[in-house]
């Protein structure tokens, strides 16, 4: 009689633990936990898996440092004036005076994004103003320049404020753009969003300059003649706004030291045929120059004016603002039948939000070393000495700012590396346990039998714990990380941020 048994695989027993068998694979019977409530809300805040939070908080801080300390630091190393002022022996002699030209900083206020929702407006207004912030602080600390020069377009809808709320973005601005002590620091040269183009109102103008200085002067730096030319209110027919410029230019001459070559401000370009003075390498767009106007702006000056200017103030080169691009080009104008050149050179904005994705900065050097009592010379002798040292006293250069774009987008690649991770390591469990490789690793199990509960898995390397992956699905457990992780990023960015 046979007593053997046929063997049944459902009656094997389970091997022991430890023992070696390739296509031994626990299958985990996930549960799932979707229910939401206030009690396990809580319950999964003490759960809280802080050894994983950490670990992010350090990734998010390498991250934030490298783009708002690392990346700036290099970005303006690289725009250092001995890099590119070139003076030759002659003109080291003298100490350069060297100017950071700031165009069209528009700072977004409530009504910049009317179609956007508020909070949308809330963090533009927050980004920007730290990207502002952030690139003058370090401009002033690695550049260190010794005047500063805004060419107007101070606030985006400074025109249409009333006295409140102009005294609330007055003072706005002014934490945005701290004023360093002993720097010569100008921001009275209006732009069209500051006190409009076609229909300058008077007392809006006014207010302006009574809180940011005279529009029309000018001043003497590194023995040059910085004239200040607020062309908005000369291009405006109306006669008690347009008095002020007007008389301004009439009188001029008088008081420039000829001996000095001159650089005129204006926010709004001279007038250009744009088919034929072609802006150069350096435009970010592709497209020519506007020549147009609209409500409330018109991109040059009017031809005639235009020609005035350039006839009264005979600049070596002009810098303005307004267009938020590049532009590099040479004006002629005629004088007792003498062609003359000026060059005008249309500063990039340094604004984030002006639909230019490299903002910039103008960096200009002046050098001219003067002597006021120089020996005589002939006629001929004395204009060739004057075109020769005007081609080398003063030097210029474009400096780009950090790209905030670049900034931004690793900040959302980061947040949606972050937040999906989370979402993997407590919604879909059984995923992550295919990604994790558990070669060389053993599946430790809090409990022997029976098999088929296996409750709570962790891979263990060379008897190092890792972290607890649950077996359920634990959405409870994703809301709470994910809300304490953004805690913490919103407190990370709170200290590198000045705006939050």
């Amino acid at each position: 009689m046979n007593y053997r048994r046929k063997e049944k695989t459902e009656d094997a027993l389970p091997l022991p633990i430890g023992a070696k068998q390739e296509k031994f694979k626990p299958k985990v019977q996930f549960k799932t936990n979707m229910t939401i409530n206030l009690d396990s809300v809580l319950e999964s805040v003490k759960k809280i898996q802080w050894k994983l939070i950490v670990y992010f908080v350090i990734l998010w801080i390498m991250v934030v440092h490298f783009f708002e300390r690392t990346v700036p630091k290099n970005v303006f190393k690289r725009c250092e004036w001995n890099n590119w002022e070139g003076w030759n022996e002659k003109s080291k002699s003298a100490v350069p005076h060297r100017v950071a030209l700031i165009a069209d900083p528009q700072i977004v206020d409530e009504h910049t994004y009317e179609d956007r929702p508020l909070i949308v407006t809330y963090f533009i207004k927050k980004i920007s103003d730290n990207y502002l912030y952030r690139n003058h602080i370090y401009l002033n600390h690695y550049l260190d320049p010794d005047s500063m020069i805004f060419l107007g377009d101070l606030f985006d809808g400074g025109r249409e404020w009333d006295d409140s709320i102009w005294m609330k973005e007055f003072k706005r601005f002014n934490k945005i753009f701290p004023k360093k002590v002993n720097r010569n620091c100008i921001q009275s040269l209006p732009g069209n969003h500051d006190i409009g183009f076609q229909k300058v109102d008077y007392e809006v103008s006014k207010r302006f300059n009574a809180f940011f200085g005279e529009p029309n002067d000018f001043y003497e730096l590194g023995n040059h003649s910085i004239v200040l030319l607020d062309s908005i209110s000369l291009s405006y027919a109306n006669p008690k706004i347009q008095r002020e410029p007007m008389e301004f230019l009439n009188t001029l001459n008088d008081k420039l030291n000829p001996q000095f070559p001159r650089i005129l401000l204006t926010h709004v370009p001279l007038y250009r045929f744009n088919d034929k003075q072609l802006c150069g390498p350096l435009r970010e767009s592709h497209k020519k120059f506007p020549v147009r106007k609209g409500h409330q702006y018109q991109t040059v000056i009017d031809y005639e004016i235009s020609q005035q200017v350039l006839k009264t103030v005979r600049p070596e080169i002009v810098f303005s603002g307004d267009d938020h691009d590049y532009c590099d080009i040479q004006h002629s104008y005629y004088e007792n039948g003498k062609e003359s050149l000026s060059r005008e050179i249309t500063v990039k904005t340094a604004s984030m939000t002006n639909g230019i994705k490299y903002p910039a900065i103008q960096l200009l050097s002046l050098n001219n070393p003067y002597d006021p009592k120089p020996k005589k010379k002939t006629v001929d002798e004395d204009d060739l000495d004057h075109e020769e040292r005007v081609k080398h006293t003063f030097s210029t250069h474009m400096c780009y700012l950090p790209s905030p774009y670049a900034a931004l987008n690793s900040y959302i690649f980061t947040l949606i590396l972050s937040i999906g991770f989370l979402f993997i390591y407590f919604v879909c469990p059984r995923t992550l346990l295919t990604l994790i490789k558990f070669k060389n690793s053993i599946l430790q199990k809090d409990t022997v039998l029976p098999l088929f509960d296996l409750g709570k898995w962790k891979p263990v390397k060379s008897n190092d714990q890792i972290l607890f992956l649950e077996a359920e699905r634990n959405i409870n457990g994703f809301l709470s990380h994910t809300t304490v992780l953004i805690l913490f990023i919103y407190l990370v960015f709170s200290i590198y941020y000045r705006f939050i």
